[in-house]
Parts: C-alpha cells; structure tokens; sequence
C-alpha cells in the first residue's frame, strides 16, 4: 500500500488547489440588485419598438416581484427596467444578463435609446467583455426615473433571464477572473490532449484515437458554452449552427467516450456481457447526432429529451460496468474511475439545480470544467502507466525470443546474429575474435539416472558458473542441448585458452544440490579463432566444433583447439 500514498497526495494535493484557486478566484457577495423589472403582457400582434421606447406602452407594465425576466416560445417579450435610485458609484453601470446562452437581446438604453443588440455569437466586432454573460455598458449619469427597455427574442425553450447592474470596475474584475478560471481549465485539458497526440505518433495505440477524440469534443463543448470558442478563428462557422453546436459536440463525445472506456478499461476481458451491452449503447447517439443539427430539433423536445434520458442512461449503465471491473481488480478501470467520479458527481448536482430551478452557485458553475480537466489530467496519467505496461511487455517478449527460457542466455538464433555482428566489428577495428564451444560430458547419463528436473537443475548451474567467468564485453549463449558458445571479442588465442581452462576447473569443482541429489559433472571445450577476411561465423563454429571433438576424443574434462591454430601458435 506504500507505493499508492504518492499518487493519493498527489491528487489530494492537485483537487486542493484547484478548489482554492476557484475560492480565492470569486468575488465577494453582490449586492441585492438595484434593478426593478416590469413585463409588459404578452399580445398577439407584437408591440411596435419604436411604441415601447417613446413611453406609449408604460402604463402596461406590470412590475415583476421576480428578479428574472423570461422569454417564451411564441413570441418575444418586453421589459422595463428602473433603477432604484440615481446612479452615484465611481465607475459607470454595467447592465449584464445571465443565462441568456443563445437568446438574442436588444437593449435601448438612455440618454439615446438606439437599439444595441446582444448576442452570445456575435463577431462582428471585438467584445468589450468576454462571453460569461451578455453584458452593455450605461450611461454614468444614470437616474432612477430613466426606464431601460429589453427586448428578449423567442426560443424554442422558455428559459429564466437573470439582469443585473453593476459597476464597471467590479464586473471587469469579475469578468478576468472568469476569463483566467476558463483559460486554465481549457489550457490543461489542451496541453493533455497534445500529450495524447505525441503518445498516439509514437506507440499508434487505438485507445489513445479514442481519447484524443473525445476529449477534444468535450473541450470544443466546454468553449462553446464558456464562448471563448467563437473567440478563435474559424469560428464563424459555428456561428450559423447557434446551439445546435453544443449538441453536435456532446453527441459526438459520448460514444467515443464509451468506446474509450472498453479499450483503457479492457472491459471486453474483464466484463464481457455489461462491455457488449454498453458497446451497442454507442449506436443511438451516432443517429442523433447528424439529427440534432436539422433546425427542427429545436421544435422538438421528445428529441432533445430522448437524447439527455439515453445519455444518463448510457452514462450510468458505463458507471457501473467500470466499478464492476474495479472489483474484479481491473489497473486501468481504477484510473477511470478515479478521474470521472467527480464529473458524475458534478452533472447530477447541475441537474437537480436545474430541476429545482435554483440559481447556479459559482463553484458549481466551475465545476464542470474543473472536473473534465481533472479527468484529463488523471486519465493521461492512465495512459502513461499503459504505455509503460505494453513497453514492459514488449520488452519481455523482445527479451524470450532472444533468450533461452531454461537458463536466461541467448538463444541459438540469438547468439548466431550476435556471432555475425561480433566478426563485422573485430574486423572494422582489426582486433582478434575467439570462440568457445563447450559440451557437457556425460550428460545423458545424468538425466537417466536423476531425471531431466536434476539434468536442468546442471544446465542452470553450467550456465551461471561460465557467466561468472567471462567479461562485461563477453556473451554467452546455449547452441542446443548441454551445448553452450562463448564470444570472446578482443582475446587472442591465449586469452581464450586462459579462460577456457579456467571455465573448466570451476566447473569440475562444481557441485549442484537438488531434491536431495548433489551431481557433479565436467564439460569439454574447443577453441577458435578468426583468421582471414573469407571466415565467416559458420567456418567460426564449425572450427571450434571441431576442436571441442578432439578434446571428447582425448578424454574429456579438457580444452582443444583447433588443428590449425594450434600447429600456428607452436
């Protein structure tokens, strides 16, 4: 359990000052607002602007005890705002609306009256605040007597409108501080995204296709309701989509979302049936999607139901299959379930604000961007540590087809490729290259009489006592059988018949205990050498070869080398 306590406070520490940094980030209380709302009654035929804004239709509004203005499907709706009392702050009011999202409002506004619209995509022209609320500049010489008319356009949605006045100087506080919140969820769920894509260009991994994916249509989702989205170029084609943008980009993110979760949660190994089930749930939104975007899903609301009733539905049902997989120890679902618990837990609490119709605290209202770049963060680190696996595990496999599974040296493949890279080199450098053929004597006999487990027992034993005799530069490899290879780059004849010999004497003393037994055996070995540019590793071998059959013909137990070079060196 100590290995885990890093990763904890690390989290613990990251969630922490995140939260702080929200906290610290939001302003003080507002005040109550020194706003007075009358509606005028919605009619029929709708009420001329130019009627409204000289004064004619007054005595038809009736004042609001809500502090919200609301539009309405049918038909846009008018409202008369008062001050309660004469402007006297430092700095000029500021007039904002909350909640408007994509509902045109146009505001005529003293001393002039001229119609300004707002608009949450507008980019005709550089906005002089940022998008977190529609928010016009007034008059500083503003007096409680002035009336500001808003014209709140029709929707297919009827939504609350929250107007409010503040001064300038604290609303752009205010308004940075959103800017700088919005900045830096986004930049950390970009900088993940990046990390994805240099992990995806290396290792092609599919599972990182789905993340990358995914988390950039949650991020593009993000920065269309924050607005900074429209704020980038290109965004004028996102423009004419209006909300159906957002439903694009969350109809899009949810079934590369699920088909990430059954590849970095391996959920078709380990929860097969619920994997099966939650792959077919992917279907429904690649349907929605192109039908989301038709200007008639605004008009219809079994649509836009369906689709948030198949998405909780979907993301539940996803819930419960990675908390199935975490009981049945699935390494990667943990990382999941780590990194989407406070996303699950941040949408159920904006739905049930929804719900009650409460309004949207502000670190509810960060919560959500906090938590898909918390998600990002932990799920790349999920990432990092599959990456690592699948290089271990490649590793491994690089290393047991080069390997000897019964003694851990090269094998014959192995040693035969190291054997033709060791001639290249001695030549390039033109230094001698020696090597060893050994062969355990009698070895039969020793699986006969104590079984093949005594007879690997000695094969192991062998191999580590020639191991412990050769040098870092030297390799060792076992040719077949009770057959092993020496390379020795650099040794001169001597050298290999100075270290063969001493080869030999270590092992005639060895003896290997084993279920009882103690066996002790002896090897024979021959010595080669390269000697002109035509040698190549099979002429190496065959030579060595040769000379390990003259030293079983002379008794066994002792080094030889080949005719040749021994009749050179004499």
């Amino acid at each position: 359990m100590l290995h885990r306590t890093p990763v904890v406070f690390f989290f613990a520490c990251m969630i922490a000052g995140l939260c702080a940094l929200v906290v610290h980030a939001s302003p003080a209380a507002m005040p109550a607002p020194a706003l007075k709302i009358a509606a005028l009654p919605p009619t029929r035929v709708a009420p001329s602007p130019m009627d409204v804004v000289r004064g004619r239709l007054d005595a038809a509004f009736d004042p609001s005890a809500s502090p919200y203005t609301v539009n309405a499907v049918e038909s846009q709706r008018w409202y008369r705002l008062t001050l309660t009392h004469d402007w006297n702050q430092a700095t000029a009011p500021v007039l904002s609306f909350s909640g408007a999202t994509y509902i045109r409002i146009t505001v005529y506004a003293p001393p002039d009256y001229r119609p300004q619209a707002l608009w949450f995509t507008q980019i005709e022209k550089a906005p002089r605040f940022s998008r977190h609320h529609l928010a016009l500049e007034l008059p500083q010489g503003l007096r409680a007597e002035q009336p500001i008319y808003v014209q709140v356009a029709a929707d297919s949605f009827t939504r609350p409108i929250r107007p409010e006045l503040t001064d300038l100087a604290n609303y752009q506080a205010d308004d940075l501080t959103h800017v700088r919140l919005c900045t830096l969820f986004a930049s950390v769920q970009f900088t993940m995204i990046l990390a994805a894509l240099c992990l995806w260009m290396v290792l092609r991994d599919r599972v990182l296709v789905y993340f990358i994916g995914y988390a950039a249509c949650q991020l593009i989702y993000q920065m269309l309701v924050s607005g900074e989205m429209y704020e980038l170029p290109g965004a004028s084609l996102l423009v004419p989509l209006g909300p159906h943008a957002l439903w694009l980009f969350a109809a899009l993110s949810a079934p590369l979302s699920i088909s990430f979760i059954l590849e970095f949660c391996e959920l078709r190994q380990i929860t097969p049936w619920a994997a099966r089930m939650l792959g077919w749930m992917r279907w429904p939104y690649l349907v929605a999607a192109p039908l989301l975007c038709f200007p008639f899903a605004e008009r219809v609301h079994a649509l836009a139901n369906a689709f948030n009733l198949w998405f909780m539905f979907s993301s539940l049902w996803a819930l419960g299959t990675v908390v199935l997989a975490v009981l049945r120890h699935g390494r990667q679902a943990r990382f999941f379930l780590i990194a989407w618990m406070p996303q699950v837990l941040l949408t159920f609490l904006r739905v049930a604000q929804l719900l009650l119709s409460l309004d949207q605290p502000r670190w509810l209202e960060y919560g959500f961007p906090f938590t898909m770049a918390f998600a990002s963060i932990v799920i790349t680190i999920g990432l990092a540590d599959l990456s690592l696996r699948a290089r271990r595990e490649r590793d491994m496999a690089h290393h047991l087809a080069d390997h000897d599974a019964l003694t851990g040296i090269l094998n014959r493949r192995a040693l035969v490729k190291r054997l033709h890279t060791g001639i290249t080199e001695a030549r390039l450098q033109r230094e001698p290259l020696a090597l060893l053929f050994l062969d355990m004597d009698h070895f039969k006999s020793i699986n006969d009489r104590f079984g093949h487990p005594v007879g690997d027992a000695c094969l192991r034993a062998v191999a580590e006592s020639i191991a412990d005799e050769l040098r870092p530069t030297d390799w060792l490899g076992r040719y077949g059988g009770e057959e092993f290879v020496v390379g020795l780059p650099g040794a001169s004849h001597d050298n290999a018949m100075s270290i063969g010999e001493r080869i030999r004497q270590r092992i005639e003393t060895l003896q290997v205990h084993f279920r009882g037994n103690t066996v002790q055996t002896t090897v024979s070995l021959g010595v080669a050498s390269l000697q002109g540019l035509a040698d190549t590793a099979d002429d190496l071998i065959a030579r060595a070869d040769a000379a390990l059959y003259r030293a079983k013909t002379d008794g066994r137990n002792r080094i030889a080398a080949h005719p040749p070079l021994a009749a050179a060196e004499r």
